[in-house]
């Protein structure tokens, strides 16, 4: 048998491995998908994960598990999915928080939210909801809890989920459009925050619609404005901030998927829509719902322009309130 020049064994090495690579791309996937959510299970971003991962059977041929991996803000499973082998088999459930936040507040962040991850999509989102405890704070509307401010600088207390969170963002953004002075006090959750709301020892808290919404219901807190461009359709009587008189106020947390920046475009083009199908099937969108989010899809070029602008709006807001963690 005639032996190759090394030149020539060499010289086909690249097509080898191009080919190798086409073919690997053609079986995608050949295996489950794991769907890395940065955070603890039982919040929406779990939810949102596990409701897609029982999709990708129908869709994809193969299932998709859900992986936790908390801590630092989502920081740690961004990171981990960031650093993962870009082959289709790892993607991240991202949202506002872990993109577009923990960039101005986590100064080793471990990731870059535009560098390192290539956008899928973006699936949901919900607003924040602006809450009093009416025996607390005698204010009826948004204009009389800022006249109610004004007239005492610094001697009014609110309650957040976290330093850092979505809730203590939506009053920094207040204080930035108004100049408003209240002080903050983080808790580890919104549970604990709503508990002191509830009791007296707190007067107003930003939270995720879902959360306060059956606080509000139960006549317990009145909510006075939502972050939304929107008025929620679980409570049309609630104003937007526009709309009772904040001038360029408007937040949302969204919730996406994102997978390792150098992941084959045929294989993102897959995982995209797969996820514009689950969004578009009725009973899904409907289970959206009934978590407390509205379904949302943005294909990725929309889903870069959502995370640039949320990277303009945020970082200026974050570096005024000086927050830093870690």
């Amino acid at each position: 048998m005639q032996q190759l020049s090394r030149r020539a064994l060499f010289g086909a090495v690249p097509g080898v491995l191009a080919a190798s690579a086409a073919q690997a791309q053609a079986q995608w996937p050949d295996r489950p998908v794991r769907i890395v959510v940065p955070y603890t299970p039982g919040a929406f971003n779990d939810s949102l994960g596990r409701l897609i991962g029982d999709r990708m059977p129908a869709l994809l041929g193969q299932p998709g598990v859900v992986e936790n991996r908390s801590g630092a803000g989502g920081s740690v499973g961004c990171s981990a999915v960031a650093q993962a082998p870009p082959d289709g088999y790892t993607i991240l459930v991202c949202n506002t928080a872990n993109m577009a936040f923990n960039p101005f507040i986590y100064p080793n962040l471990g990731y870059d939210p535009v560098r390192d991850f290539a956008p899928l999509g973006i699936c949901a989102r919900l607003a924040n909801v602006l809450v009093v405890n009416p025996d607390v704070l005698p204010v009826a509307n948004v204009a009389e809890l800022l006249a109610y401010l004004r007239a005492r600088p610094g001697q009014v207390n609110y309650a957040s989920s976290g330093a850092g969170s979505s809730p203590h963002l939506a009053m920094e953004l207040l204080k930035a459009r108004t100049g408003v002075n209240v002080t903050h006090v983080p808790y580890r959750g919104s549970a604990p925050a709503t508990a002191d709301l509830l009791g007296g020892s707190i007067g107003l808290m930003f939270d995720n619609v879902p959360n306060a919404l059956p606080h509000i219901q139960a006549g317990k807190v009145r909510a006075l404005a939502v972050t939304g461009s929107e008025r929620d359709a679980t409570m049309p009587d609630v104003p937007t901030f526009q709309q009772a008189g904040v001038d360029r106020y408007e937040m949302y947390v969204w919730f996406g998927f994102a997978a390792p920046v150098r992941t084959p475009e045929p294989i993102r083009a897959r995982l995209t829509a797969m996820l514009r199908r689950s969004i578009a099937d009725q009973e899904v969108a409907e289970r959206i719902r009934r978590l407390g989010a509205d379904p949302w899809f943005q294909d990725p070029a929309q889903m870069a322009a959502v995370l640039r602008s949320d990277l303009d709006t945020w970082g200026p807001v974050i570096r005024a309130a000086g927050i830093q963690q870690g």
